[in-house]
């Protein structure tokens, strides 16, 4: 079964996210947030080969990249929500809010296509 419209629309959402990832990397090199700590960094750096994979999985085996999708955005939108409200990095401010909703869509779409449930199509 090919995945729904839906699940294209999370992977072009990760293609986003892999964008800017990459645009940083390309400006100011593989480290580019040094503003932030070491294990921020670390977690910010992978975001650019690990929501490309996503995007891969999404294609292969939707449902399982859609729980790992689900899984990445919860961790990334908490990263993102400590170094903007507790650490102070106000550039998040924007930011923070529109991941926030692309993981609560993200969130909702494992149960919805659930397997053996009521909307397991398109």
């Amino acid at each position: 079964m090919r995945p729904p419209r839906s699940v294209a629309l999370v992977a072009l959402g990760l293609a986003i996210g892999a964008a800017f990832h990459a645009v940083d990397v390309v400006r100011y090199g593989w480290w580019p947030y040094v503003f932030g700590p070491a294990p921020l960094n670390l977690f910010w750096n992978l975001l650019l080969p690990l929501d490309l994979g996503l995007i891969a999985l999404l294609t292969w085996r939707w449902r399982a990249g859609l729980v790992a999708t689900a899984v990445l955005m919860v961790a990334d939108v908490a990263i993102n929500a400590y170094a903007w409200l507790i650490l102070g990095f106000d550039a998040f401010a924007g930011a923070v809010p529109v991941q926030a909703g692309f993981a609560a869509t993200v969130l909702a779409l494992p149960w919805r296509y659930r397997a053996g449930g009521p909307f397991t199509t398109g």
